[in-house]
């Protein structure tokens, strides 16, 4: 999906600001993954028709930012906000070809804790609208 592989990017070119040394998932982290790391899901992906074309797709994306300590869990959720909130860019991939990200937008986050494994999460839900 398009919308995924834009993320994947934007975050991953954020490595400036955005600790993870490119542990970045599409809908899970492998067993035992190195912490710090983010998950990215696509929850939803809708058309819209626009004079019976459907030029835009519009998606809910889930990106959880994990870490072994609240501040570093914290930080990276962060510097992933402040890496996708309220942009627009054109990325290209290998296999999709060029995307373009019209807007992101942050919608909410929230905290939760893993006692099994002692890592903190930081849930943040953005709406994507992609131009096709």
């Amino acid at each position: 999906m398009k919308v995924g592989m834009a993320i994947y990017q934007l975050i991953n070119n954020a490595s400036a600001t955005v600790k993870v040394s490119g542990r970045i998932y599409p809908e899970q982290a492998p067993d035992g993954a190195a912490t710090p790391y983010i998950v990215y899901t696509v929850l939803s992906n809708q058309p819209y028709d626009d004079k019976g074309r459907t030029p835009i797709d519009e998606a809910n994306v889930e990106i959880i930012t994990v870490a072994s300590t609240y501040g570093a869990c914290m930080k990276n959720a962060d510097a992933v906000r402040d890496a996708i909130d309220r942009k627009s860019a054109t990325v290209t991939d290998n296999n999709l070809g060029t995307i373009n990200v019209q807007s992101i937008r942050y919608t909410n986050e929230t905290t939760e804790i893993s006692d099994d494994r002692k890592l903190y999460a930081a849930i943040q839900e953005y709406t994507i609208r992609i131009t096709r």
